[in-house]
């Protein structure tokens, strides 16, 4: 995959998924948070559904004090909910009705911070891999749910959707995550590209396609590297413009470190610290 290299957009561009920016943070109290994934019935073009998902979602989460996350990936839904309880209880009630999904299975819910920042974001992520094998890590999931396992719904979300290699210890549970990014051009997918070289270990590449009609695709790459330290190594390099579509943010605090690559720009270096923060 070809990955570009002036990949951010000019430094006015503030509202880069479209979203008033007024609304990017998280609200105090403890909230209610789901997940679930569905098997997709899309079959016209994805990123024209999800774009009225997105205008439906817009006029009433709002409203009803709810933020969500959609992904569609490897032929499913996963959609990550957060909000009152009975606000996500009603939109669930709505959503088992939606003929363009079936087979909804609940993976995930639990009562914490919030992590959303936005009423809606969603993505498109290129298929990587048979939608069975995504179809059976939904499964395990869901069993671990009705038996009473508790996670924290980002932890849930990148083991569904980002798994880790076969080879790394423990099923990579213990693995230390490490989110790259660079301040200019693509670094952090350059660093990644010759470690996974020098290692010979595969690199997932993936590209995310954003539901706001103005924004390109971004992409998001990560390594797995089984022997640094006792649980291995998973390092993402993230696109700048990244941050502010899809759920980058939200996972955040599942990293152990966020590594900025800087440059003699500062301007550049201050833009990309005040996106992390």
């Amino acid at each position: 995959m070809n990955h570009h290299h002036h990949e951010e957009p000019p430094p006015d561009s503030a509202n880069d998924t479209g979203w008033s920016e007024s609304d990017g943070q998280w609200p105090m109290r403890p909230v209610d948070r789901l997940i679930y994934a569905s098997l997709s019935r899309v079959d016209r073009s994805v990123l024209d559904e999800m774009r009225r998902i997105r205008d439906h979602a817009v006029r009433n989460n709002g409203p009803d004090g709810l933020r969500v996350g959609l992904m569609h990936m490897n032929g499913h839904f996963i959609e990550w909910i957060e909000g009152p309880g009975p606000a996500i209880d009603a939109l669930m009630a709505r959503v088992s009705r939606d003929a363009r999904h079936h087979g909804l299975q609940v993976i995930h819910r639990s009562t914490g911070q919030a992590r959303l920042k936005r009423p809606w974001i969603g993505a498109i992520v290129q298929a990587i891999e048979p939608p069975s094998l995504f179809a059976a890590r939904v499964h395990t999931w869901r069993l671990r749910h009705e038996a009473g396992q508790v996670y924290e719904p980002a932890h849930v979300w990148m083991n569904v959707c980002s798994p880790p290699a076969p080879d790394m210890p423990r099923a990579g549970e213990g693995a230390e995550r490490v989110m790259l990014l660079s301040a200019r051009l693509a670094w952090a997918f350059d660093l990644l590209r010759w470690l996974a070289g020098v290692s010979s270990r595969r690199l997932v590449q993936r590209r995310y396609a954003a539901s706001a009609d103005d924004v390109p695709d971004v992409a998001s790459d990560y390594l797995d590297l089984p022997d640094l330290g006792p649980g291995g190594m998973r390092l993402i390099a993230h696109a700048r413009r990244g941050l502010t579509m899809g759920v980058a943010h939200a996972l955040m605090p599942a990293h152990g470190a966020v590594v900025l690559i800087l440059d003699g720009d500062a301007e550049a270096n201050v833009r990309l610290v005040q996106k992390v923060l």
